[in-house]
């Protein structure tokens, strides 16, 4: 039973439904969230039980694809759009959800449904099936479904426009890169130091050096991915991890040394804890989540206090497997993210899903270039725009794409082992990198690198032909 919020923007999950005839729940048992897929029949059913405190009419958004093979694979398409029925017990609404054509990790879409339902007082359920003809194939997935009051959402979108940061700099640095040095980063070769030791002998001025040779003008440093250990004296963090923090401040060293460099420092920031349940999906749905929220914030605030203008920015992991499906208090999320520096940038991943909300700057835009720099997208964010989506799952936000460099994983994470070769040359990178730049998406790179910092020279090679291609000085 989900109590409905009328002040706020109200999430049903697809999983937490009732679910007749063939639908089948995507990894039900992690702590993210996932979809609802293999909607292929009339006889398929979503049923959701509410509470409502008063009767009252609430507008309707329905996160889908209209595809087949999920996760991201489209080989069973549907051959058309598909005419779908919500009903309450005081009134119905019908929508035809399109068929979007994109690159096979860009198909979901948010559909805002016209018109409003009317939901009773007290408690009630809300149906959503499909109304196709007989013998008519089809094939869809539904994420999720959003109930808000229309006035309400007039007012968040307000809310978002006030919070919004110029995402100008990023749009001119070109690209920027990401690097993911944590607490199961290994060295080149032999056992790992303890992450306060690693902290302790890394080499800021030799890191900070190599990123200018890349020619980025920021960096995305991610410290808590796969662990969650931060690089310097985080009160509010030890407090909820004790022992995964650092006596060095290593972000505001990074921050000093970069901007003599004039490069920008983000961060990323992945939730989880210490314990070794934390990240399951039991722990994940029966946690107090207002109290992990204040925790979330106060950890958060504190970190952007503590850098102020120093910290350009926040790329936050999943925005819309994990937040969005605890119904996040977003606006106060937010807030705490650019406390100590409202032009802070701020951006809640959402995968290959749609945007999680409007109270954010840019899309991170997790994918490939090929997925992400397709024809196919010319509507959405055409050639010698101005960087924002004007339309599609991303509507309003700073475009911009995340993906790796080399061919293993985000981190490096394997001992005794060389960060692989990069995954395309030279040419091929300046060409994605030049297409981007014409759409003035900006690509987020995450390049491998050891336990000390350091890249491999492959990488540095490449990157020094990019360097000397996109980055030409004005004359």
């Amino acid at each position: 039973m989900l109590s409905i919020v009328p002040s706020e923007t109200n999430v049903l999950m697809a999983a937490d439904a009732g679910l007749k005839g063939h639908l089948k729940v995507q990894w039900p048992d992690q702590a993210a969230r996932f979809w609802v897929w293999n909607w292929t029949s009339n006889d398929d059913s979503m049923t959701w039980k509410v509470r409502v405190p008063e009767t009252g009419n609430y507008s309707l958004t329905l996160l889908t694809e209209n595809c087949g093979q999920v996760l991201i694979d489209c080989k069973l398409p549907s051959p058309g759009p598909v005419k779908v029925e919500l009903a309450s017990k005081l009134g119905k609404l019908t929508y035809t959800i399109g068929y979007r054509k994109a690159s096979a990790t860009n198909l979901w879409m948010r559909n805002e449904v016209p018109g409003t339902l009317r939901l009773p007082a007290g408690e009630s359920e809300i149906t959503l099936r499909a109304l196709e003809p007989a013998g008519h194939a089809f094939n869809l997935s539904l994420f999720s479904m959003e109930l808000v009051k229309p006035a309400v959402s007039s007012a968040l979108s307000v809310e978002g426009a006030t919070l919004r940061a110029s995402t100008k700099w990023m749009v001119n640095a070109k690209y920027g890169l990401m690097f993911t040095w944590t607490a199961a980063s290994f060295p080149r070769t032999g056992p790992k130091k303890s992450y306060e030791e690693a902290t302790r002998d890394f080499d800021v001025n030799a890191f900070a050096d190599m990123v200018a040779n890349t020619g980025a003008g920021f960096i995305v440093f991610a410290t808590s991915w796969s662990t969650y250990y931060f690089p310097a004296p985080i009160k509010s963090w030890e407090r909820v991890a004790p022992g995964h923090t650092t006596q060095r401040d290593l972000i505001a060293e990074l921050a000093d040394a970069l901007t003599k460099r004039h490069i920008k420092l983000m961060l990323y920031y992945h939730a989880g804890r210490s314990e070794d349940n934390w990240w399951s999906g039991t722990h994940a749905r029966s946690m107090d989540k207002d109290a992990y929220f204040k925790e979330w914030e106060e950890q958060i605030r504190e970190i952007g206090l503590r850098y102020g203008e120093k910290l350009a920015g926040w790329w936050f992991d999943d925005g819309t497997t994990f937040y969005y499906t605890l119904q996040a208090p977003w606006k106060a999320m937010t807030e705490a993210a650019k406390a100590g520096f409202p032009g802070r940038v701020v951006g809640y991943n959402s995968w290959i899903l749609p945007k999680a909300t409007d109270l954010q700057d840019y899309a991170c835009g997790e994918g490939d270039f090929p997925d992400r720099l397709t024809s196919e997208n010319d509507a959405e964010l055409p050639v010698g725009g101005s960087g924002i989506f004007l339309s599609g799952p991303q509507k309003g936000l700073q475009a911009t794409m995340t993906l790796t460099n080399e061919g293993g994983d985000w981190g490096h994470i394997k001992q005794d082992a060389d960060i692989p070769a990069p995954r395309y040359s030279s040419a091929q990178a300046i060409d994605y990198i030049r297409q981007a730049t014409a759409r003035k998406t900006v690509p987020v790179i995450n390049l491998e690198v050891y336990q000390d910092g350091s890249a491999s020279q492959q990488t540095i090679d490449e990157f020094k032909a990019i360097k000397a291609a996109i980055q030409v000085p004005v004359q």
